[in-house]
């Protein structure tokens, strides 16, 4: 028997299949734990990933910090899509997202669920609980916001899809901007401009005094004609009007009379004629002489232009280029928007005044129409005085649809650097300023050359100098002007109401993501939708 256990002892054969079930326990557990526990781990990354997708969801879809139903549902919503019942077997799966009532720009998401095992069941570990939460806000900062309105005359029609006047959508809509920029908690400050355009801008309550022209040609009666001989000549069968004299004038709108036959010389008929009605002239009227006449002196009458709440102006000559008579040009540069004369007499910087009343009649001299006044940034505290200010910028409605002088203007109202520099800085306390142009249209650009702008007539006056129709030279404006923005970090938002955009106005905006189209039902969300990108979204933690 002792011999048996001795041979029992010393004989090695089987020891490993002992050793193996021996160890087949405790490998089993560390196995099965390794793979079930990264399996864990992998619904919990999916999960938290679905809950903070949800909060960032519900979170932009808010407008300011007004928690709703909506709200809610949309970061359910998000949950769902990212984290489906069933996901790598989990259940059963709950999420909820509330509003953190002590910061009022945050809401809250949790989220819980279960993964089953796959081997650690055998140890009675049938399921590993796994839990997120997250949460997201938006910091709104400090933000200025440039609305540049277009209320020409096509806003008075309804929409394609019919019901109210577009003017009237466009008023009820664009409440949705400061509802989506509204900071109850007052983390954040935000300024309104509102530049209302057509043909021209009303901005003079705006200006000084030194911005203001006390002389500027207008269109006159007076004919202007030059002297000149004119020859048929049988064998080049042309006429030749190249030998003119000197510019005279002829008040008279009767016909020029034709002088009559001259000479007969080698084949050459030689006529002397008048060529009048060549091109209509232009009457220099000082400020005193003008609607704004009767305030005393130079200084009380240009004030008075300003304070008329009719202060339509005319532009001044482009940087550079010759500013009597006004010249400008297609590219609008810094300087354009920036310069600021520097006394009442710095001519070459000062703004004409718009005013129809010294228009002689009968002229041929087109449709004029002066928008309401615009106004500079500045804080609203409430949603009704935002809308009383966007109701008294659009009372009035009218005109052509000149796109680049209302940027224009927009762009000189947003400057730092420019005529309104003092008003605007760069941060606001330790926050840095934010800088947005909204630009809303319902056409395309539409010149004429009869009608009186804030370039003058056109017919009578060519101010707008360079090459392509008048439509080509106003769009090459409007792109130089967001050139200019765009390169001083303005984020640029287009609105087309009910049209398909020019090339010029979509491509204007910083990028496809902030080009919008409305066809009026939708208007109010439009605007909500900008106003919740404006602010920066973030998770919390």
């Amino acid at each position: 028997m002792t011999g048996f256990f001795r041979k029992l002892i010393a004989d090695q054969q089987g020891n490993t299949l002992a050793i193996f079930a021996a160890a087949l326990i405790p490998l089993t557990i560390v196995i099965g734990s390794g793979l079930d526990l990264s399996i864990a781990y992998m619904a919990k990354a999916k999960l938290q990933n679905a809950c903070d997708a949800a909060v960032l969801a519900g979170r932009q879809s808010m407008n300011g910090s007004t928690w709703s139903d909506a709200v809610e549902e949309e970061a359910n919503r998000f949950f769902d899509f990212n984290f489906p019942d069933g996901t790598l077997n989990t259940s059963p799966t709950a999420f909820s997202v509330t509003h953190n009532q002590v910061n009022t720009a945050e809401i809250i998401g949790t989220a819980s669920t279960t993964v089953p095992t796959s081997l650690m069941f055998i140890f009675g570990y049938d399921r590993i609980p796994i839990s997120a939460s997250c949460d997201a806000t938006r910091d709104f900062g400090a933000n200025d916001v440039m609305l540049v309105l277009d209320v020409t005359g096509s806003m008075n029609e309804p929409p394609s899809i019919g019901g109210d006047r577009r003017i009237v959508r466009l008023r009820r809509g664009a409440i949705g901007l400061f509802r989506a920029l509204q900071d109850d908690g007052d983390r954040s400050t935000t300024r309104f401009g509102i530049v209302p355009y057509s043909q021209t801008v009303n901005v003079a309550r705006q200006l000084r005094n030194r911005d203001i022209l006390r002389e500027q040609l207008y269109p006159s009666g007076a004919y202007r004609w030059r002297s000149c001989r004119q020859e048929y000549s049988f064998w080049w069968r042309r006429w030749d009007t190249s030998y003119c004299g000197s510019v005279g004038t002829y008040n008279n709108y009767g016909d020029i009379p034709f002088v009559g036959y001259r000479n007969v010389r080698r084949g050459v008929r030689d006529f002397g004629q008048v060529l009048g009605l060549v091109y209509r002239g232009e009457a220099l009227i000082n400020i005193n002489n003008s609607s704004w006449g009767s305030g005393g002196d130079e200084n009380g009458n240009r004030q008075r232009f300003r304070t008329s709440g009719d202060g339509c102006i005319e532009e001044r000559a482009s940087i550079g280029s010759p500013s009597n008579p006004i010249q400008i040009t297609t590219n609008v540069t810094a300087d354009d928007i920036d310069r600021a004369a520097a006394n009442g007499n710095d001519a070459a910087l000062q703004f004409g005044r718009y005013d129809p009343g010294v228009l002689p009649s009968g002229i041929g001299i087109g449709f004029a129409s002066c928008p309401s006044e615009a106004l500079k940034l500045d804080t609203y505290d409430s949603e009704q005085a935002f809308q009383t200010a966007i109701n008294n910028t659009t009372a009035r409605v009218g005109g052509w649809t000149y796109h680049d002088i209302g940027l224009l203007w927009g762009a000189r109202f947003l400057s730092r650097t420019g005529i309104f520099a003092a008003d605007n800085p760069n941060a606001a306390g330790a926050l840095p300023i934010n800088q947005h142009m909204i630009f809303m249209t319902d056409g395309e650009l539409r010149t004429d050359n009869s009608a009186y702008s804030a370039y003058g007539v056109q017919r009578f006056q060519n101010r707008v100098r360079g090459a392509g129709t008048l439509n080509e030279r106003h769009a090459e404006r409007f792109r130089s002007i967001c050139n200019v923005l765009r390169a001083r970090g303005v984020t640029i938002w287009i609105i087309a109401f009910d049209v398909n955009a020019d090339e010029a106005v979509e491509n204007c905006a910083t990028s496809d993501e902030h080009f919008f189209n409305s066809d009026g039902s939708d208007l109010e969300e439009v605007f909500a939708e900008i106003g919740r990108g404006i602010g920066s979204l973030r998770l919390s933690r």
